[in-house]
């Protein structure tokens, strides 16, 4: 079972800080003993340098000053290397698109001179193994890039509950985990600073454009839901239930499915008996297609909301026109849709993934989606002042209302902060068409910029 307790065998860790310090945050010392991975009190407030190369005199949000070992590990010569792990076999292979993408892009950075780091320029190193979506053999393959390859940081390693494992060894140890590829809450919380999400759409926003939309269409709603029995499917349930409070909308029915596999339809079939008028779908990979076709087959048509962790063109394209009017959220432009090929961006990411992985589907949003966090990735190393760890890691949270990075939607802009550690939280709220074979989109694009805990059950971000 994966250990959500907060860990307390004398490590430092970083404090939630008041909006109303956003400005001067205040320190606190935790502990006296090593890990060193929290914000700290122990001197006074010094010139720090920041992202961009400027000056400050506000402390860092992500503290070193008690980190173990070097904060240079991983970085050799011209060398920077970075390792992830995610599922490359077995029921959840489907994420290894994942890999396609970014490699793709960190191929096409090495190939135009590397990226740009205080002035220098560096090849970035990509290791990559294999977990199975298990989160024990996460554990495992992260002590390995660690001990093993030495990796500088952790890239876009994906799952909830693989990151939720890993995350109290990468804040004893300062090693950054950027990007994990999980739009979960959990990251979040103050206590880890050494984490931090995607550009993931976060689970309670797609909740709340979910609601939002019923309330609109449908305001007297009766909502029928399918989760993943993990914390990726109590997000989205556990958001439900708080944010249709003192609304008509009601929830009839919740049930689980076994998140190792997608067999789904006795589920479904209890679901569709109720004939609710609407349905979340809180699952993930096959288990998405597999429902809607059990809905159908039911005879069941609600109005149906498919977690954007399912966007893609293969996991669609599986359920054919029961896919149709399914509504979901992307951050991304849709690489299916005819109308972006005249976008210079998606132009570049066609060109370069079929050069640099000629098997990749460049119309599947999960290759898109490694495509765009690998140019985020580039983008936060371009912007460190430094090359250490502390340095990659403060500039990963302090994101500067960044636009243009991979396939991100031009209007959008992803900012961190000390008060705000999500990045997705500029996005578009879609249907798909099954005949057209891409989504369109339902309205404007919607910012939630700063948005994310305050919609979000407390309970959740603190585990």
């Amino acid at each position: 079972m994966i250990d959500r307790e907060v860990d307390s065998r004398g490590h430092r860790r970083g404090l939630r800080i008041p909006a109303g310090l956003a400005v001067v945050v205040t320190l606190a010392l935790l502990t006296a003993a090593c890990g060193g991975n929290g914000r700290t009190s122990s001197s006074s407030t010094t010139v720090a340098t920041t992202p961009g190369g400027g000056t400050s005199t506000t402390p860092p949000i992500v503290d070193t000053s008690a980190c173990p070992g070097s904060l240079t590990t991983g970085v050799s010569g011209n060398t920077i290397t970075i390792g992830t792990s995610l599922p490359q076999s077995g029921l959840y292979a489907a994420f290894s698109s994942i890999l396609k993408g970014e490699q793709s892009y960190i191929d096409y950075t090495n190939a135009n001179g590397g990226v740009t780091v205080a002035g220098k320029k560096y090849q970035i190193k990509l290791i990559a193994k294999d977990d199975g979506y298990d989160a024990s053999r996460t554990v495992q393959n992260v002590q390995s890039l660690l001990t093993d390859d030495n990796a500088f940081a952790l890239f876009n390693v994906v799952g909830t509950k693989n990151n939720l494992a890993i995350r109290n060894q990468v804040n004893q140890q300062c090693v950054p985990d950027l990007f994990a590829a999980s739009g979960a809450t959990q990251w979040g919380n103050h206590d880890y600073p050494w984490l931090i999400g995607s550009e993931l759409v976060p689970y309670p926003l797609e909740v709340n454009a979910f609601v939002n939309y019923l309330k609109k269409t449908k305001p007297n709603a009766t909502i029928a839901v399918l989760e993943a029995n993990d914390d990726f499917g109590k997000s989205y349930t556990d958001t439900l239930k708080e944010l249709i409070k003192g609304t008509n909308l009601k929830i009839v029915k919740i049930q689980q499915y076994d998140n190792t596999g997608a067999a789904v339809a006795p589920q479904v079939n209890s679901l569709a008996a109720t004939k609710a008028d609407a349905f979340m779908l809180a699952a993930a990979l096959l288990a998405c297609p597999t429902a809607l076709n059990a809905a159908a087959d039911a005879g069941w048509h609600p109005i149906t909301y498919m977690s954007g962790t399912c966007v893609s063109k293969v996991l669609l394209g599986a359920a054919g026109a029961n896919a149709n009017g399914v509504l979901t959220v992307t951050p991304l432009l849709d690489p299916a849709d005819p109308a972006n090929g005249s976008n210079a961006a998606m132009q570049l990411y066609k060109a370069q993934v079929k050069k640099y992985e000629p098997t990749a589907d460049t119309a599947d949003g999960i290759v898109a989606y490694g495509w765009t966090t690998g140019a985020l990735l580039v983008k936060t190393l371009e912007l460190a002042p430094e090359l250490n760890r502390g340095a990659v890691m403060e500039a990963a949270r302090t994101l500067p209302s960044v636009s243009g990075v991979g396939l991100q939607i031009p209007a959008a802009k992803w900012t961190t902060s000390a008060d705000d550690w999500f990045i997705g939280e500029t996005f578009q709220f879609v249907k798909y068409d099954a005949t057209a074979g891409h989504t369109v989109a339902v309205g404007g694009l919607t910012d939630d910029n700063g948005k994310t805990a305050s919609l979000t059950p407390e309970a959740l971000i603190k585990q």
